[in-house]
């Protein structure tokens, strides 16, 4: 029913048969008559294409598609199970809780409205799913942007000083609205965009934070007593506020979302989820590396300061090592987290072995980071991902249909050359 472009590079279509070059969402094609067909690309510009495709060249591309293991085309085409599964978790951990503190202010009505939204997650998910089809970049960024739109609905009536039932109804309103948003943007975008997407605004959000944190600087206490307390505690103030903070990353969040987008369509090099997905494992190493040269009395300003750029080279060296230089599948790029992960609490432990009374922080941070570096090293050598993909910057390439139905004088526009830089 629809050609994806992953369903395309996984049966290596090409020309004279397939006559599509460069980036596109989806490719649909149409009975024109008996012997003729159209097929309409459609461009990430908005613009849609349309190719006249001979018999022999539908009957050549169904060939090639068939021989595909079924699970590629429907993994992709179809994730209906991913959305419902998704949605399920967001009610139990997002939905369900946010209702039932927005609507009761007792055990017994806060228990009652978690099951019902809890559970009813599951049914409305499923007969969404069971309206439409749904895309796997559909099903993750309506994940994504579900919790971070709970988060951006306390945040904000946090900032306009509402109380706890108001940032809790606020959380809820963001969560449905959040999911509603990437549900309906995710259709026009590939697996790669969502993926980038949900991953520019948790990194950005993060960033967002490390920075307010060192902004703020470390807490002013001062004590005032008066006549009426002269036990008065301590008043302690920061020179950047909360509200401030949320502010701050809240902002960042949304602005991760645009260059997280822009990171796989721009990119001279083919940048699959899976390459995305492994740039939380770079991050981690590089916040844990970084952690590792702060002394146990460094403030909260300089423990922000390492730790955000601890992260930002991360995703840099991540980039330039693993991104341009290999393709890895969403498998691989989880897995290559695991084994980071693996490898760095391997490291912490052997460090609390050789120091078992009062371990040192440099010790355990810095055996973590080469714990972590090691999983990794290993853990890519064991997969042993495909090369890049990516195409050069200057790529020319001749449409022989578009030339022959321009020779036959077909009305219409026919794209015979395609430049792309």
């Amino acid at each position: 029913m629809v050609m994806t472009p992953y369903i395309a590079e996984r049966a290596s279509l090409r020309a004279p048969w397939w006559p599509v070059a460069g980036e596109f969402n989806d490719a649909r094609m149409f009975t024109t008559t008996d012997s003729t067909f159209v097929l309409a690309v459609s461009r990430k510009s908005g613009v849609v294409e349309r190719y006249t495709i001979s018999v022999a060249d539908r009957d050549a591309i169904r060939a090639i598609v068939s021989r595909l293991p079924s699970d590629v085309i429907a993994a992709r085409t179809d994730a209906r199970n991913a959305f419902v599964k998704n949605q399920t978790f967001l009610g139990l951990l997002v939905y369900g809780p946010a209702f039932s503190e927005a609507i009761a202010d007792n055990d017994a009505g806060r228990t009652a409205g978690y099951l019902v939204v809890a559970g009813g997650s599951f049914f409305a998910a499923s007969e969404i799913a069971r309206r439409s089809s749904i895309s796997r970049a559909q099903s993750d960024l309506s994940f994504n942007a579900g919790h971070n739109g709970a988060l951006l609905g306390w945040g904000g009536a946090y900032l306009f000083k509402g109380g706890d039932r108001a940032q809790a109804a606020s959380a809820f309103v963001g969560g449905l609205a959040g999911t509603a948003i990437g549900f309906g943007i995710g259709r026009g975008m590939t697996e790669a965009d969502a993926a980038g997407a949900a991953f520019g605004s948790d990194i950005g959000a993060l960033i967002g934070w490390g920075t307010a944190e060192a902004i703020r600087g470390p807490e002013k206490c001062i004590t005032v007593a008066t006549p009426t307390d002269p036990f008065a505690g301590p008043t302690c103030t920061r020179s950047f506020s909360s509200r401030g903070e949320i502010g701050v990353i809240i902002a960042s969040g949304l602005i991760g979302y645009q260059f997280g987008v822009l990171y796989p369509r721009n990119s001279a090099y083919h940048v699959t989820p899976g390459d995305i997905h492994a740039l939380w494992s770079t991050t981690l190493l590089g916040m844990t590396t970084f952690g590792a040269f702060l002394s146990e009395n460094s403030s909260s300003r300089q423990t922000a300061v390492a730790l955000t750029t601890g992260g930002v080279v991360g995703i840099i060296a991540g980039d330039r090592l693993l991104a341009q230089r290999f393709d890895h599948s969403r498998t691989e790029g989880g897995r290559l987290f695991l084994g980071t992960a693996a490898g760095g609490l391997m490291g912490a432990g052997i460090a609390a072995l050789a120091q078992q009374h009062n371990p040192s922080p440099h010790l355990v941070l810095g055996l973590a980071a080469a714990g972590g570096l090691a999983g990794l090293i290993a853990t890519e050598y064991y997969l042993d991902p495909a090369s890049d993909a990516g195409t050069p910057r200057v790529s020319v390439s001749f449409n022989t249909a578009g030339l022959a139905a321009t020779a036959s004088r077909i009305p219409g526009n026919h794209s015979i050359i395609n430049v792309r830089f």
